[in-house]
């Protein structure tokens, strides 16, 4: 193991930031890692320790240590139906704003609609009901993507948990401490397990750390994890294609959609009372709901509307979320028709986007995008990227615009072609909602809950 001499920096402050770790921090992580080394697929091997340096002298990781004071939530778990399958969900960071956290949401609360035996387990507090949430040990902070807290419980005491939880099959969500902890679980138990590829950690890495050096440690590691795995599941064709393309086995690959609660976001909810406060003499709003971070691509979505304020006088951009690119966003749209709402929710998120007329999504990372679903069941065309999985989430040409490539004068164009065709604009928000009314949360779990059904043994015939 070698540092490269324009990494020390990124070494001094992270050796810094390290002082927190105790001794039964560092035994605890190596329980995790040690047993794991060891575990073979037909990816080639992989020397864990070696990574994990190679992307900490890249990175910004601090750690911080708790003293446990509560015991660990174990809520009472629900029967479920006769023949189903009991899945256990490991989940790092739930309560993350994100559209993963808004997936993993939907399927717990779509799972005890229908009472089957889905049940969550994270570390540290969160937002998913009756999960099971353990005490962290610490916490990985990782200073690049702000808000991401990555909680490490004791290893025994999660192994020990699950030797007797009487679970069928292991599912994972995240590549992050507790999807490794799920991952020896189901190899020590012997275990189906599976997971989704929800995020595109590799291009999310070289974006955030601006090495394009963290991309290739990267995706070796994301092989290397997924390639345990039984079966994975992707939101999108995109997103399975891509894995394919980096030497992942086609095979275990299947596409697992996303749905949208289309009669909360819903064209009803549009208020003039609320665009009136926005700006009356601004009718066409254009929005965008999500992080606010540079793997984003916002600005493009910022120099867009820049230029286009130059040409127009009645458009206004609506940005909806939080982020560490915020207030950098604020400072570049100063003095431009923009209103920042913040982190929205519920009723006020259902009603702000039935409020605006056209979505912008110029991200071309993300692996498909729950906000495009949310905007077009609110009736919103929407412009995406010909890059990533977002594009596999509407109809091109029908319910919105694909961008190749994507930029600040391809997106002006685009959106100046909707606001100077009518019909077109029209009709394409009426194809908006009715593509989103074919898409529900009940039919993408269906197809999740299949994709986890097929992996139970089936009974030997007589």
């Amino acid at each position: 193991m070698s540092i490269q001499t324009q990494h020390l920096p990124q070494v001094i402050d992270n050796i810094r930031a390290a002082k927190g770790w105790r001794v039964r921090d560092m035994v605890n992580w190596h329980r995790i890692v040690k047993p794991l080394r060891g575990f073979q697929s037909e990816q080639p091997r992989l020397e864990l320790y070696p990574l994990m340096f190679d992307l900490c002298t890249r990175f910004s990781v601090a750690y911080q240590p708790f003293t446990r004071e509560e015991p660990t939530n174990i809520p009472p778990r629900k029967p479920s139906r006769p023949g189903e399958p009991r899945v256990a969900l490991f989940v790092d960071a739930p309560e993350h704003l994100s559209g993963v956290a808004v997936t993993i949401s939907n399927w717990v609360h779509q799972s005890e609609s229908q009472r089957l035996d889905l049940t969550v387990h994270t570390a540290g507090k969160g937002n998913l009901p009756n999960a099971v949430e353990f005490q962290p040990m610490g916490t990985l902070q990782l200073k690049n993507y702000a808000g991401m807290n990555l909680h490490i419980p004791c290893v025994a005491e999660v192994m020990a948990y699950m030797a007797s939880a009487d679970f069928d099959m292991i599912h994972i969500s995240t590549p992050g401490p507790m999807g490794m902890i799920g991952l020896l679980i189901a190899r020590s138990l012997g275990l189906p397990v599976s997971g989704t590829y929800h995020t595109d950690f590799p291009r999310y890495a070289v974006k955030l750390s601006g090495d394009p050096g963290v991309e290739e440690g990267s995706w070796n590691f994301m092989r290397w994890f997924y390639g345990q795995m039984d079966r994975i599941a992707c939101p999108s064709r995109a997103t399975l294609e891509d894995l394919v393309a980096h030497d992942f086995d086609r095979d275990k690959l299947s596409v697992v959609g996303r749905g949208v609660k289309s009669h909360l976001f819903h064209p009803q909810f549009r208020s003039e009372k609320l665009r009136n406060q926005w700006d009356p003499h601004r009718p066409q709003k254009l929005l965008y709901v999500g992080r606010i971070s540079e793997e984003k691509n916002l600005d493009c979505l910022v120099y867009a509307f820049q230029q286009l304020c130059q040409h127009r006088q009645d458009t206004q951009l609506i940005v909806v979320g939080d982020g560490p690119y915020l207030e950098t966003m604020k400072s570049k749209l100063s003095g431009f028709p923009v209103i920042f709402t913040g982190k929205q929710t519920g009723e006020a998120l259902h009603q702000i986007y039935a409020s605006c007329d056209l979505f912008l999504f110029p991200s071309e990372t993300d692996t498909f995008g729950v906000v495009l679903m949310e905007a077009q069941a609110s009736g919103l065309p929407v412009i995406v990227s010909g890059k990533g999985g977002t594009r596999f989430a509407m109809q091109p040409d029908v319910t919105g615009k694909v961008l190749s490539p994507m930029n600040h004068q391809t997106l002006q164009n685009a959106v100046t072609e909707y606001l100077e065709q009518p019909a077109l604009f029209a009709e394409q928000k009426k194809q908006a909602r009715l593509f989103a009314e074919s898409h529900t949360q009940e039919k993408a779990f269906d197809t999740f809950w299949e994709f986890n059904r097929s992996q139970l043994p089936q009974p030997e015939n007589p």
